[in-house]
Order: structure tokens, then C-alpha cells, then sequence
């Protein structure tokens, strides 16, 4: 169940971001489900089944390099199947990329949805 392919590091011998884990949040006032987070081009995904309203589910797993691939997130929500269609993730320019980071998603509306990468908590 990891979410990127792991890849080489680059030739300049500079480590590759690592990830290792998603927390998929339900910002809306209805129940989530089948929540996925797609990595199209692997066929790597990670999926929470239901979120309650104002809840976090929230996942880890070996760190893996983060290739840049597009990502799409699909949920169910009020009868209803979504989908983001594919999009590539933006790296905050403030990322430690010598410290593992975690993928964010964020489900904030009916059909509306978002993922970043973020620094793990300490």
C-alpha cells in the first residue's frame, strides 16, 4: 500500500524527498468515504474507507522517495463519486528535504478536494 515509486537519487548524489505517510482530513459537515489517493502511473494508492465529519484519517508506512508523479484523490460523499482528476503535488519552498514529510489532503467541499506535501510533525 505505498503511495510513490521509490526512485534513484539524483546524480549530484542529493537524497530524494521521502515520504512517509497521508493524512486525509474531512473538512465538510457530511460523512467521506472511499477515500483514495492515486498514484496513477505506479498504480500506488492509499485509501481510508469512511471519515466523519471534522475527522482526520490518518496513515504511515516505510518512507518511499517522492518522484513528482501526478496524483488524482477520488472519494464518495452524499451518494455521490468524485473525482480531482490528475494533478501534480507543489513542494513548499520552506520543505527540509534531509527530514521525512507526509502528504496532505484535504476534503473541504462537496466535490472539492486538495493534497499538499507537508513536514511530518515532530
Amino acid at each position: 500500500m505505498l503511495l510513490f515509486a521509490c526512485a534513484s537519487p539524483p546524480a549530484n548524489d542529493v537524497a530524494p524527498l521521502q515520504i512517509e505517510g497521508v493524512a486525509m482530513e474531512n473538512q465538510t459537515q457530511m460523512w467521506v468515504s472511499a477515500v483514495r489517493l492515486l498514484v496513477p502511473e505506479t498504480g500506488n494508492f492509499v485509501s481510508c474507507g469512511n471519515i466523519p465529519p471534522g475527522s482526520i484519517c490518518s496513515t504511515t508506512f516505510p518512507e518511499t522517495a517522492y518522484t513528482g508523479n501526478p496524483v488524482e484523490i477520488t472519494w464518495s460523499q452524499g451518494g455521490q463519486i468524485h473525482s480531482t482528476g490528475q494533478f501534480k503535488l507543489q513542494l513548499p519552498a520552506d520543505l527540509a528535504d534531509d527530514r521525512p514529510a507526509v502528504v496532505r489532503l484535504v476534503i473541504s467541499g462537496q466535490g472539492l478536494a486538495g493534497a499538499v506535501i507537508v513536514q511530518r510533525p515532530d
